[in-house]
């Protein structure tokens, strides 16, 4: 355990905390979260016009109400991505220290430059009448229109790359000191209105560069747009290694790995975040579509291997170990540490038990993951899991066994179920050797 902890110092903690220092990883990381007003908010909504209930349906339906219901998807999920150009340039640009309303808005409308702004539609020319049957002609019509296809999960890596290439350029020209600068009898509210528009101007200016770039350049020409490009050289590469359920289990093991040995799995999160949702995006779009959902096994695989029952290191199952302690210090800290664990808040746990750098719950916080997991990949084989909800996505505090049951009905509440049984099976033996240590140390304290 020392070496290990003597490697990590060295090798691992290095990189994490460039990770977690570096302005374009902390940017991503408060992108995402600043959408969840959106996500949660959204989903609230479009879980009650999908409600799983039949008779509910129906009656939207026949009132008319199933398009409206509809209409809040397209608004927040399906542009997801242009929100995300906004929440990473305002987050980069404000960790630069420089106005960042400006710069976000600046990448909305830079990332909208890059969209395509017409589409194809088939239209009817003529019909011709002939014998033995009609025959009709058709021909294709552009309109100008956005193509929402890129606002969406499809746009997710293109909005992350426009959001950082704004905030750095826009930084660099506010550090450049290329503003206009307004006499002080100006009010306040015109004269900063007008300091950032040679930038502005500047930026803009190059995303309309490379939008020309991709109609009129060689090899460019052959993309289109620029999303096409990133999508095939960064998005799909990405999204096809981690978004499946084996591969993301791992990912989760090393998360866990590395919280162990004191480095904050949020290294991890803001890499496979953009993945995941894409992924939700994508299930919901099939969802509403009546088709079957693309990543139905990896989404039931993310509920069950990440923080949904107890936090990291799926601890729900500590504590329920933690009931039957003997020892005072662990009666007393189930009694801190219950609840927040029911909610998922676990840091009680890891630095007030604690699991972190405690060579007794190694093993557990990596074989949790891996576990549940695995069982998880096994009992959707064997349930027969074919229904899933992607359009409820409750605050991450929810306990996953309620999640289990809102999203997938009886059969996912099972797994849900089985996950908190393994998690308890898995730490209650090493919890059982460390309320004996500690019971040892009271009774020679007494002593």
């Amino acid at each position: 355990m020392k070496k290990i902890e003597d490697f990590m110092n060295k090798y691992i903690a290095p990189i994490a905390k460039f990770m977690n220092e570096n302005i374009f990883f902390a940017s991503l990381a408060e992108a995402f979260i600043r959408l969840l007003p959106i996500t949660l908010g959204g989903a609230f909504i479009l879980f009650i016009g999908n409600f799983p209930f039949q008779p509910w349906l129906d009656l939207l339906k026949s009132l008319g109400l199933d398009a409206h219901f509809a209409a809040a998807q397209v608004a927040t999920m399906n542009i997801i991505a242009m929100l995300t150009a906004f929440t990473f340039a305002h987050a980069y640009t404000k960790r630069a220290g420089y106005e960042p309303l400006s710069a976000g808005l600046l990448s909305l409308v830079s990332f909208l430059i890059l969209v395509p702004q017409q589409i194809s539609i088939p239209v009817v020319e003529k019909t011709l009448e002939k014998f033995p049957y009609d025959t009709t002609v058709t021909a294709m019509s552009n309109i100008s229109a956005y193509d929402t296809n890129f606002l969406g999960s499809n746009g997710i890596f293109a909005a992350i790359l426009v959001g950082w290439i704004v905030g750095a350029l826009y930084s660099f020209l506010a550090k450049k000191n290329l503003v206009i600068k307004m006499p002080s009898s100006v009010p306040p509210m015109v004269s900063e209105s007008f300091r950032p528009i040679l930038s502005s101007g500047i930026i803009l200016l190059v995303f309309l560069v490379i939008r020309i770039a991709f109609k009129e350049v060689p090899f460019l020409s052959d993309y289109g747009n620029a999303f096409s490009l990133i999508s095939s050289i960064f998005q799909a590469p990405i999204k096809n290694t981690l978004a499946s359920p084996v591969p993301m289990i791992l990912v989760m093991t090393f998360g866990n790995f590395l919280w162990f040995f004191g480095v904050h799995p949020n290294t991890i999160n803001s890499v496979i975040t953009p993945v995941i949702m894409a992924t939700i995006v994508e299930n919901q779009n099939a969802f509403l579509a009546h088709e079957k959902l693309p990543y139905l096994t990896f989404a039931i695989v993310i509920l069950a291997v990440g923080n949904a029952f107890g936090g990291t290191g799926s601890s729900i199952g500590l504590v329920i170990a933690m009931i039957r302690a003997k020892s005072k210090r662990y009666k007393e800290l189930f009694k801190l540490a219950a609840a927040p664990g029911i909610f998922n808040i676990n840091e009680p746990l890891i630095f007030g038990f604690p699991i972190m750098l405690n060579p007794i719950f190694f093993l557990p916080m990596i074989l949790t993951p891996l576990v549940n997991g695995f069982a998880t990949l096994g009992l959707i084989k064997v349930l027969n899991i074919t229904k899933f909800n992607p359009m409820l996505v409750l605050p991450w505090t929810t306990p996953g066994i309620i999640v289990s049951g809102f999203q997938g009905g009886i059969k996912l509440f099972i797994i849900g179920a089985t996950i908190v049984i393994l998690s308890t099976l898995v730490w209650k033996p090493f919890f059982g050797i460390a309320d004996r240590l500690a019971l040892l140390e009271e009774e020679k304290s007494k002593g």
